[in-house]
């Protein structure tokens, strides 16, 4: 706990305090003393020393005042951990491919693309946000922290909802969207694909970097067996965003390789943890100006009593 001044520059009214004590001390000034008789051995034995009894109430009282105009207050300061929350877009492609069923148990890919989601979004506290991408991007669902909003979002995804192709600019673009104004320390872009991009316009390096800009970390994940003669185009572009914002690409041929990369996804994406640092402030202006105006009504009784010096 420290002690500090709302307004310091009042203190230097201290510096008065010397004359003011010089002007005010009791001397043969004074109209009448109280008497003071001898106890045989040549000491007073009256209260002759109660006349400074004023003076001195009048100079605490004066302290009081001044210290009272220069808001004193006790502050103490509390330093409490707090977790800090991950911010994550989760992008899934809606392209015509996903109804491909090469994942193994006969179900098409988008069937396990959003199986292993929800898994993964289900045993986060996270705020996320979705964005469906084929020939189009698009954003499904702003980032929040209600997780039954977004598994209802996720299951609600089908083919066919976007004109047909693969823009995965588009995706990262929209997924970055989303992050660039959370206030999260952590933003982290997971892309679910099984496609090249084939997309005219924005490149999708230029859209990794942007979102690297942001600080958005992301995670490109290829699945499906047989991805046809862009495999290596599409490789290469979702290595090219994953070392560019510092995450990692991965590929999964079947269910359980998915499964396995979310729960790598899940490692790597830890809340991180921030000291916060809380200020309370216990003010003493009102307390000090009481104590003041007590001691100055003090003062004036006793120098007008009996005890004191009678003007």
């Amino acid at each position: 706990m420290t002690l500090d001044f709302t307004q310091p520059r009042w203190l230097f009214l201290l510096a008065a305090l010397l004359p003011l004590a010089v002007l005010l001390r009791p001397g043969p000034r004074a109209a009448l003393t109280m008497a003071a008789s001898d106890d045989g051995f040549g000491r007073a034995t009256g209260r002759s020393w109660l006349q400074w009894l004023p003076l001195l109430l009048r100079l605490v009282s004066f302290v009081a005042l001044i210290g009272a105009l220069a808001g004193p207050q006790a502050v103490r300061v509390f330093e409490e951990p707090q977790e800090e929350g991950v911010g994550i877009a989760l992008a899934l492609d809606l392209s015509t491919s996903m109804w491909a069923e090469d994942m193994g148990a006969r179900v098409s890919r988008l069937d396990v693309a959003k199986t292993t989601a929800m898994s993964f979004i289900d045993a986060r506290d996270d705020d996320i946000g979705l964005v469906a991408f084929a020939g189009e991007a698009l954003t499904r669902l702003p980032l929040t922290h209600d997780g039954f909003v977004v598994l209802d979002a996720v299951e609600q995804l089908e083919v066919g909802l976007l004109t047909d192709g693969t823009d995965i600019a588009g995706a990262i673009a929209a997924g970055a969207g989303l992050l660039e104004d959370t206030p999260h320390e952590s933003k982290v872009l997971i892309l679910v694909t099984d496609g090249a991009h084939n997309k005219a316009g924005v490149m999708p390096d230029l859209a990794a970097r942007a979102a690297a800009a942001v600080g958005v970390t992301i995670y490109p994940v290829a699945i499906g067996q047989e991805r046809g003669r862009d495999q290596n185009a599409m490789e290469t572009v979702l290595t090219q965003a994953a070392r560019i914002t510092g995450g990692e690409y991965f590929q999964a041929t079947d269910v359980n390789a998915l499964s396995a990369i979310y729960e790598e996804i899940d490692r790597r994406v830890q809340p991180s943890e921030a000291t916060i640092q809380r200020i309370e402030t216990t003010p003493y202006r009102w307390l000090l100006a009481l104590i003041g105006l007590s001691l100055a009504v003090a003062a004036i009784a006793l120098r007008g009593s009996s005890l004191g010096v009678l003007p």
